[in-house]
């Protein structure tokens, strides 16, 4: 097969995935066997081929990301709601804010002294 003569031609381009195909059929054990012509448009095929799953494979990257900081965001919007309505439960308990977890730690210090749970509620009124 000539590589200059019909380079550009159409009939270049059928006989090329015509070599391609006799190629595939006999498998690539006789790689020392094909010609430079042979050779680079398996190069080429395989060069378009793995660009091709590369360009496929970002496009996934991308979507997964994309998706995973649409989820971030969704969370961090639910963090927020769930702080606000925390604050808001421990607003109505009469608890600290931002010491919740403290203030319920104290709770049950104040039933051992009277004195103690008289003083905050005439402070307080």
């Amino acid at each position: 097969m000539s590589t200059s003569d019909h380079s550009h031609s159409p009939a270049h381009i059928a006989d090329d995935t015509e070599v391609i195909k006799d190629l595939e059929k006999r498998g690539f054990q006789d790689l020392d066997s094909l010609s430079l012509e042979e050779l680079e448009l398996l190069t080429e095929r395989k060069r378009k081929q793995l660009h091709l799953e590369a360009t496929e494979k970002k496009a996934q990257l991308e979507n997964e990301i994309a998706d995973i900081g649409q989820q971030i965001q969704e969370l961090q919007a639910k963090k927020e709601d769930l702080e606000t309505q925390l604050r808001a439960v421990a607003k109505s308990l009469g608890l600290a804010g931002n010491g919740g977890e403290r203030a319920a730690r104290r709770a049950p210090r104040k039933p051992k002294a009277p004195a103690e749970t008289e003083l905050p509620s005439t402070s307080e009124a």
